[in-house]
């Protein structure tokens, strides 16, 4: 099992920084064009958890409208790290649905941790000068006792 590392905003913006493209889009942040201090600060507005998972960042913003749902991310490319940011969430903070918005290029973490595409949202993201589709993945957990 991925362990899972708490981390400051601060923290979380240089580890975004690190991560490069990866983290293109990471909770509605873009660590390429935006500097730390505006990441934190965005970070902390949102109420995001980030955490380290081993070599990957993983994270959470809550849905203010739906308290058990979470939008989540991850700089990972393997399901492992979203898996272990799934069961904290559904075991201690009993949330029991989630969101992910990705480039279809980001899917494979979300796809292999179990989440099914619900949607696209249609030139969502732009990058490299162009609009691109995002992808809407979901995942519903029974809430653990």
């Amino acid at each position: 099992m991925t362990e899972l590392k708490p981390l400051s905003p601060a923290e979380a913006a240089r580890g975004l920084r690190r991560a490069g493209d990866a983290a293109r889009g990471f909770l509605g942040t873009d660590p390429v064009t935006q500097n730390d201090a505006l990441l934190v600060r965005e970070l902390t507005r949102r109420e995001a958890q980030v955490y380290a998972a081993g070599g990957a960042l993983v994270g959470c913003v809550p849905n203010r409208a739906q308290p058990r749902q979470a939008y989540v991310s991850s700089t990972s490319a393997g399901p492992e790290p979203v898996r272990a940011l799934l069961g904290h969430l559904t075991t201690y903070q009993r949330r029991t649905s989630f969101v992910a918005l990705v480039p279809e290029d980001g899917a494979a973490a979300f796809l292999g941790a179990g989440f099914a595409r619900s949607g696209v949202l249609p030139g969502h993201h732009y990058a490299g000068h162009a609009f691109h589709d995002v992808l809407v993945l979901v995942k519903e957990e029974p809430c653990r006792s």
